[in-house]
């Protein structure tokens, strides 16, 4: 299964790791930690046109990536569920 999350992209599902807030993660320098502690700072897609709320992590191909979205964490898991 296919999660669409902006723009044109789509991610496999089996490949998700966690979708997270940014606002929630990023008021406690949470954002910076996680990248680091990831080793995916530069590893990050920002398809959110200037409107960040969610910072989406993944494992493709064994290399752990994450992608910044302008779509909402809960509505995200929403499309997750079905």
């Amino acid at each position: 299964m296919f999660l669409h999350i902006g723009k044109d992209f789509v991610i496999h599902q089996k490949d998700l790791i966690a979708i997270l807030s940014i606002e929630a993660i990023q008021n406690k320098k949470s954002f910076e930690d996680i990248c680091k502690s990831l080793n995916i700072h530069d590893k990050i897609i920002d398809v959110s046109d200037q409107n960040m709320k969610s910072l989406i992590l993944v494992k493709e191909n064994g290399e752990t990536k994450g992608y910044i979205t302008n779509i909402s964490s809960m509505t995200l898991a929403k499309r997750a569920q079905e």
